[in-house]
């Protein structure tokens, strides 16, 4: 009869570079300054991706834009009207890099997860670049909301 072993036990390795846990229910909505508000759960300067909550108000409209990278939505609860149609809670939306489109607007109260792999031009009225919104920009609203949070303590 072959001796039985006992299997050996291996320590497990935690990946400290970029692994997370984000527990979003314990975070505050930070205000982006454009209607919107933010529960950012990710930030990479490696790729520029980011990933966030985001909460649309009723009637928010966020200006005509295009993706200069990829990026996907899931609604939560609410809806957003968009050039694609209308997404209601558990729908699904990819925009491809270059995806160009009008104004996208909330009729109701809307939260959304959106991952964006990279950034986000807005059009201003005259169709020109108005402001982009990368991963710069989202770690700039973080790190102001934490310092703001710092100075009220």
């Amino acid at each position: 009869m072959a001796d039985k072993q006992k299997p050996e036990i291996v320590s497990m390795y935690f990946d400290p570079l970029d692994a997370a846990l984000v527990r979003s229910n314990d975070q505050e909505w930070i205000d982006s300054g454009s209607g919107n508000l933010f529960k950012i759960l990710r930030v990479s300067k490696e790729t520029g991706a980011w990933s966030a909550l985001i909460k649309a108000p009723a009637g928010q409209v966020n200006q005509a834009h295009t993706h200069l990278g990829p990026a996907d939505f899931y609604v939560l609860s609410g809806q957003i009207d968009y050039r694609g149609g209308s997404a209601k809670a558990g729908d699904y939306i990819y925009e491809p890099a270059g995806a160009v489109h009008e104004a996208t607007t909330h009729p109701v109260e809307t939260i959304y997860l959106a991952n964006v792999y990279g950034p986000v031009a807005f059009h201003g009225k005259d169709g020109t670049i108005a402001g982009v919104l990368d991963w710069r920009a989202v770690k700039a609203m973080m790190d102001a909301h934490a310092q703001k949070k710092g100075k009220a303590a």
